[in-house]
């Protein structure tokens, strides 16, 4: 997500690097990178939190990067089973 940064980097071979693709990292983890979905969830909460979701400025790539590393849930309806299951009103 950093591509854009004009922070120094470590050079290549080490974890996460920019020219790595990461396309073995899967499910569930978020890759905004990769999915459509995900990347719409990245750029609202760099909106949020007022930051360049290019990360290409030191106070973005600094708090996205190192600082803030975020979980979002999503909230979704039982399903019919489990409200059945234990009874509980929808």
């Amino acid at each position: 997500m950093a591509k854009a940064s004009i922070q120094p980097r470590k050079k290549a071979g080490g974890f996460m690097v920019a020219s790595d693709k990461n396309t073995d990292i899967v499910a569930p983890i978020f890759r905004p990178d990769l999915d459509a979905e995900d990347r719409k969830i990245y750029d609202d909460v760099c909106k949020r939190l007022e930051i360049n979701p290019t990360l290409e400025d030191h106070h973005s790539y600094m708090q996205l990067m190192n600082y803030n590393q975020f979980a979002y849930m999503d909230l979704r309806p039982l399903s019919p089973w489990l409200n059945a299951k234990y009874e509980l009103k929808p």
